[in-house]
């Protein structure tokens, strides 16, 4: 049976049949929606329009891929209708996505790897089929904000929100030593550092940083979405000389207790099912259960 389809950048007009494409999966893959309008909306205006490729059947869209660059990862995103078709679709796209990983990689030196999470089996064969390998299974944790106790911590330490004006350069030093044990691990420069403050989703108030005698010793970088109503915790750090001490489960409970204060329902984040600090633990302890797996699949180009 053949199969014709219509490929061509995704845009602004083509919000609307976007969302409906995100719901259809994260329904089929989480149980729940976990993407705001603002959230697949900034993808439309932040991403060159060459990175963002649709897939079209029968006047439809069906599955969008999406590159973008941070050093010498390509994190991407492979998105399709969740349909007998499925395989389909990611192959029809894929060639684009490969393709246009390699004109990142034309000019400069380095290698470049495309990096994609499998959430469904259609998903993990079709990456493998394409040459993919897989590199790491990560978890993701939830938690219903519900029954909150911050735990008493010595007065001497003390949590406060990031002044981005103020506190931009120590929190990246101490971003970057808090990472440098981690997997994949590639040093940021302070400029890359602070595009995150660019993101429709950044607010310092929802930045928290541990410190102790005005010195950085901890965060946790948080954002919230009115439209779910489900936050996210995207990175949490204690510095290697404070680790063990219970300061990461104190920042959990701090925040958690602020994002329900901000009508948050629940909070979710993904965790290295492999990670060196045993970050999993910390969060189950914290009252955090794991929803569900993926896997992350590398190409280098």
């Amino acid at each position: 049976m053949e199969h014709k389809y219509l490929k061509k950048p995704v845009g602004k007009d083509d919000l609307r049949t976007l969302v409906e494409l995100f719901k259809d999966y994260e329904i089929k893959v989480y149980g729940e929606v976990q993407s705001s309008e603002d959230d697949i909306n900034e993808i439309l205006t932040s991403i060159p329009e060459s990175d963002r490729k649709g897939l079209w059947h029968n006047d439809r869209l069906v599955a969008v891929s999406i590159l973008t660059e941070k050093d010498h990862r390509l994190p991407s995103l492979l998105l399709s209708r969740p349909t007998e078709l499925m395989e389909i679709y990611l192959k029809e796209l894929m060639g684009d996505l490969i393709s246009s990983a390699r004109n990142k990689k034309e000019h400069v030196a380095e290698e470049k790897t495309i990096v994609l999470s499998a959430n469904l089996d259609s998903e993990r064969k079709t990456f493998e089929d394409c040459g993919f390998i897989p590199t790491r299974y990560w978890f993701q944790m939830n938690k219903e904000l519900q029954h909150i106790q911050i735990p008493r911590i010595d007065p001497d330490f003390l949590i406060k929100t990031f002044n981005p004006l103020k506190e931009s350069n120590e929190l990246h030093e101490v971003f970057e030593e808090v990472f440098s044990d981690h997997f994949d691990y590639h040093p940021t420069s302070l400029e890359k550092f602070k595009e995150r403050f660019n993101r429709h989703s950044f607010d310092p108030n929802l930045w928290f940083l541990l410190k102790k005698d005005c010195e950085i010793i901890g965060f946790i970088l948080c954002s919230i979405n009115n439209e779910t109503k489900i936050a996210e915790i995207s990175h949490l750090g204690v510095r290697k000389l404070w680790r063990k001490k219970g300061f990461a489960n104190f920042i959990l409970q701090y925040a958690f207790s602020v994002l329900k204060e901000k009508n948050m329902k629940s909070v979710a984040l993904s965790v290295d099912s492999d990670s060196y600090t045993d970050a999993t633990i910390v969060y189950e302890k914290a009252g955090m259960t794991v929803s569900r797996g993926f896997t992350r699949y590398d190409l280098t180009v």
